[in-house]
């Protein structure tokens, strides 16, 4: 057992916590009533960032933090499981927080609304942002737009039933709230370098988000190489924004969009949706990755499995850029 001691911010009394063995000090801080604001809880929205006055900050806790803030003791509570006692106080990171107006939310379909507000940081489309509802929830989201023609951010964000955060925003989100957003994180987005490489792209469900962000990034920049898209989907119904793809797709002659769902529940405007398991059908539609810049956006599972399946079938590590949708609550 390995106890806190922490002193939240406009208390004069430091708190004594034990954590349980192999408990998160975010964890440890939660289960005695501490409000600690928290995302992701794998170590990559940063929403749960504290510090500690202890130099015994185990390494694992402030990877991917900047140096400045690993110099000031900050870490990351949720990956932080100490195997000695620490000294602990909220980090003082509110000036990174940033205001945005909602301009524009749009239902895109039965479960997943779009939201457009103003673009209060530079980023590569591809990247994510974090998403403030209110001091304490937060959740972390893929940005879908293009900085250099589009004056505004964009999000698409997935109804889950009872979840506290996407509930809100799709229900309660208005044109003209006012929210708090971080950011950008991630590395997963397009660098122009090899115009005529061969890119594949995989997602599903709003891991099109990230990928029609890239996609058009790509060809922004003057991509000229093969582009094959993936998308995939459990029942065919779950599609949106399928028009401006076809659309895309009829524009430029190297893209080429691929809808894989388990099942088709309707009828499909074009020829090119496929249905089957997603993985067969990937291996049939490109079966050697050589050479190939890959990018991977959805659930963990379908990332994991599909990083697996693209090295596997040739493409080097260092070309299959990531980003994973963990599961943390809604």
């Amino acid at each position: 057992m390995t106890t806190l001691t922490y002193k939240p911010d406009g208390e004069e009394q430091a708190f004594a916590i034990n954590l349980n063995e192999g408990e998160t000090v975010l964890d440890g801080l939660l289960r005695h009533g501490h409000d600690v604001p928290h995302g992701c809880r794998a170590g990559i929205c940063q929403s749960c960032i504290i510090a500690s006055d202890s130099d015994n900050i185990p390494e694992r806790a402030q990877q991917g933090l900047k140096e400045t803030h690993k110099k000031l003791g900050y870490f990351l509570s949720c990956s932080c499981v100490p195997s000695a006692p620490m000294s602990l106080h909220p980090a003082r990171l509110d000036a990174a927080k940033k205001t945005a107006k909602v301009l524009e939310k749009t239902h895109l379909s039965d479960n997943i609304v779009r939201l457009r507000v103003e673009k209060v940081f530079d980023y590569r489309p591809g990247q994510f942002a974090t998403i403030w509802k209110d001091q304490h929830i937060a959740r972390s989201y893929s940005i879908a737009s293009l900085p250099a023609n589009e004056q505004f951010i964009e999000f698409h964000i997935k109804r889950i039933p009872e979840g506290c955060f996407s509930s809100w925003a799709y229900d309660e989100l208005t044109e003209g709230h006012e929210i708090q957003l971080q950011g950008p994180l991630g590395e997963c987005f397009y660098v122009k370098s090899d115009t005529e490489q061969a890119l594949f792209l995989a997602g599903i469900g709003t891991g099109l988000a990230p990928l029609y962000g890239i996609v058009r990034d790509a060809l922004q920049q003057g991509h000229t190489g093969n582009i094959d898209l993936v998308i995939a989907a459990k029942q065919s119904e779950s599609y949106y924004l399928v028009e401006p793809l076809l659309q895309m797709e009829e524009r430029f002659p190297q893209l080429h969009i691929h809808f894989i769902s388990q099942k088709i529940t309707q009828r499909w405007p074009t020829n090119n949706l496929i249905e089957g398991d997603v993985y067969d059908e990937i291996k049939k539609l490109v079966p050697d990755f050589k050479h190939r810049k890959v990018f991977l956006c959805g659930a963990e599972s379908f990332v994991r499995k599909m990083k697996k399946q693209c090295f596997l079938a040739g493409a080097n590590m260092r070309d299959i850029l990531s980003d994973p949708f963990l599961a943390f609550g809604a």
